[in-house]
């Protein structure tokens, strides 16, 4: 039976000013301080650097059989995305942008949302979206040549990599440090990626959750669909948050547990992969992107790499996917875009690292 198998590639553009504007909107509706910045609200979730094209890029080269690319956007698109077929790297029709409005069709009084967790939970309704999809962060890519063998058993069960852990451990220590946001008087209590894939774990009766990577996913339409019909009250309190809260869970590890229960998955040992992050990509870790070592990279925060950091990265990766990216891309000497907003708002956008 020929493989139908789709991508999904999360992407926002928080350069464009209109998207500033709407977020900033939000966080005064929603009493977030604009001039201290938390993990839900930190600048570099939304800056765009053109980590995308590396993703897009790898799935052409290495996952050929990937059926169509959906680039989910809030009203945007990638700058150079159309290049990849005017240029003959693709099929004019293999890559197809998305709007959150879409997605969100019937529950667009959430909307807009800043949250990747409640952009995560909606993604299943995609339409034209094949059965199982192959889940990425913009920023992740794949760096070496992958297979189907490595995504499905024989049988057709969903391989998940990772790790079982106990949930008592970060539920402990996550009641601890509620606990202490409480006493100090703030509001907005951080929510880490290991929590929300416990209380994902726990949500099923779990009391061992399995730890993730920063790798693609592989995930099932109708596990959400099924589940979110089932449990609709915990759809819509998912939804409702613009900035993601502590109560939230990760979509995707909800989606692993349920087919692991179901017996339609397997657990596997997670391979090793390229975590690339700022003040941490020396040449050992560049040589071997290029060496393909690993199956799965990467890039976190691009936007607060060291200026020589971001360009030895860059120069790697267009030269390991030279033949899958656009010229445009290629060519680093344009100036990078900023933002433009008027200059009372500047302190704004220049906001610190997270407190």
């Amino acid at each position: 039976m020929k493989l139908e198998l789709d991508a999904v590639i999360t992407w926002v553009d928080g350069h464009d000013p209109q998207h500033l504007a709407k977020r900033l909107s939000a966080m005064r509706e929603t009493g977030r301080d604009l001039q201290k910045t938390t993990n839900a609200t930190h600048e570099t979730r939304f800056r765009e650097e053109g980590e995308i094209y590396y993703c897009i890029a790898s799935l052409l080269k290495y996952a050929p059989f990937i059926r169509r690319i959906h680039v989910v956007t809030d009203s945007q698109e990638p700058r150079f995305l159309g290049d990849f077929s005017r240029e003959g790297i693709c099929d004019k029709d293999l890559i197809r942008v998305v709007d959150h409005r879409t997605i969100f069709a019937d529950y667009e009084n959430v909307l807009p949302t800043f949250n990747s967790l409640t952009i995560e939970t909606m993604l299943w309704r995609i339409p034209d979206l094949s059965e199982t999809f192959l889940y990425l962060n913009d920023d992740v890519f794949i760096n070496a040549p992958l297979s189907p063998d490595e995504l499905f058993t024989p049988d057709g069960r969903l391989r998940i990599t990772g790790t079982a852990r106990a949930t008592w451990p970060l539920k402990t220590k996550y009641r601890l440090r509620n606990w202490r946001y409480r006493l100090t008087g703030r509001k907005h209590v951080p929510s880490h990626f290991k929590t929300t894939q416990v209380l994902a774990a726990s949500m099923v009766g779990e009391k061992r959750y399995v730890q993730l990577d920063h790798t693609g996913h592989l995930l099932r339409q109708s596990t959400f669909a099924r589940y979110f019909k089932n449990h609709p009250d915990v759809l819509a309190r998912q939804i409702a948050p613009k900035f993601r809260r502590i109560s939230q869970f990760l979509p995707v590890a909800l989606a692993n547990h349920l087919e692991l229960q179901a017996g339609s998955a397997c657990l596997q040992q997670p391979r090793e992969y390229c975590y690339l992050k700022p003040g941490h990509v020396g040449q050992p870790i560049l040589d071997e992107i290029t060496k393909a070592k690993w199956l799965w990279g990467c890039v976190q925060s691009l936007d607060e790499f060291d200026p020589l950091e971001k360009q030895k990265f860059r120069a790697v990766m267009d030269r390991k996917f030279f033949d899958f990216l656009p010229a445009a891309v290629r060519d680093h000497s344009a100036p990078e875009k900023t933002l433009d907003i008027k200059a009372s708002e500047a302190a704004i956008v220049l906001l610190p690292r997270i407190q």
